[in-house]
């Protein structure tokens, strides 16, 4: 059985026993097949009803619902979840009033292709070079002048449109960004930290499989096991035909997938400002 905990900062679980006793009530018990001979003083399901259904004593369920600081584990909130009849929404909020990750975030395979409003945003941030990045920093979307700083990615293999292979994997790079090894080991310790929370992602381990065969670099950088958050920064190009740009690089996540990242190239000075309009020629 769960014990009880005490966890400071922890999620309020006054607003997760309120929210499972919302939808504990809005449950009719014809919906469940539980029979209803007894006169019912409240609506939708028992707290015992709810409790066997889903494994758990009256007792831990009932200080649950009045919400006591006590250890909710992931498979109870699963089975909670599957009680309750919850929409995907509705599981996702439980499992975040709970403190934990949700797992629709942590199990759904690879990002849909970019929802049209995200390509119009991309288009309208023209001359600035956007670009879409899903969980695995696969590049799922780009604008023209994305194309004209670094190379068309739709005539990529899929596989090979992702941001590692493009820093460690694709020749032209490495002349490209005039502080190379500066950004190529940065971005690296923000892959690993992501990587290595998710240890049977199918597709990080292919990445990394394909960078060590083919980037002596990648594995010399790799067995460091650095990592590192986001931060805004500034990259230095050096383009083949617009000369030096400097760009200051920015992220936002999709309010409707936090899996998709938006990612933003800002001049940083006049000189590349003026230099960006011929990114789309």
């Amino acid at each position: 059985m769960p014990s009880t905990s005490s966890r400071p900062g922890h999620t309020s679980r006054g607003a997760l026993g309120a929210f499972i006793r919302s939808r504990r009530e809005r449950l009719s018990p014809a919906e469940l097949g539980v029979s209803s001979t007894a006169r019912r003083r409240t609506p939708g399901l028992r707290r015992e009803e709810v409790a066997a259904m889903s494994g758990v004593s009256l007792s831990w369920y009932t200080w649950l619902e009045q919400g006591r600081d006590i250890k909710v584990s992931r498979q109870v909130l699963g089975s909670l979840a599957r009680t309750l009849r919850l929409s995907p929404t509705e599981q996702q909020h439980l499992y975040r009033l709970a403190g934990e990750v949700p797992p629709a975030a942590e199990d759904r395979g690879a990002c849909p292709a970019a929802a049209g409003h995200l390509q119009a945003v991309l288009d309208a941030l023209e001359p600035n070079p956007a670009f879409l990045l899903d969980q695995h920093w696969d590049i799922l979307a780009w604008n023209r002048a994305e194309t004209g700083l670094f190379t068309d990615f739709g005539q990529l293999p899929p596989a090979r449109r992702n941001t590692l292979w493009m820093i460690f994997g694709w020749e032209p790079a490495r002349e490209l960004m005039a502080d190379w090894e500066q950004q190529a080991t940065r971005v690296l310790a923000q892959f690993r930290m992501a990587a290595d929370q998710h240890p049977a992602d199918g597709r990080f381990a292919e990445i990394i499989a394909e960078l060590h065969s083919c980037s002596p670099d990648f594995r010399r950088h790799w067995e460091r096991h650095e990592v590192a958050g986001y931060q805004t920064v500034l990259k230095h190009f050096r383009h083949p035909r617009l000369g030096p740009l400097a760009l200051r690089q920015t992220k936002l996540a999709a309010a409707d997938d936090p899996r998709i990242q938006l990612v933003i190239r800002l001049p940083e000075d006049a000189e590349s400002a003026g230099r960006l309009p011929l990114l789309l020629r």
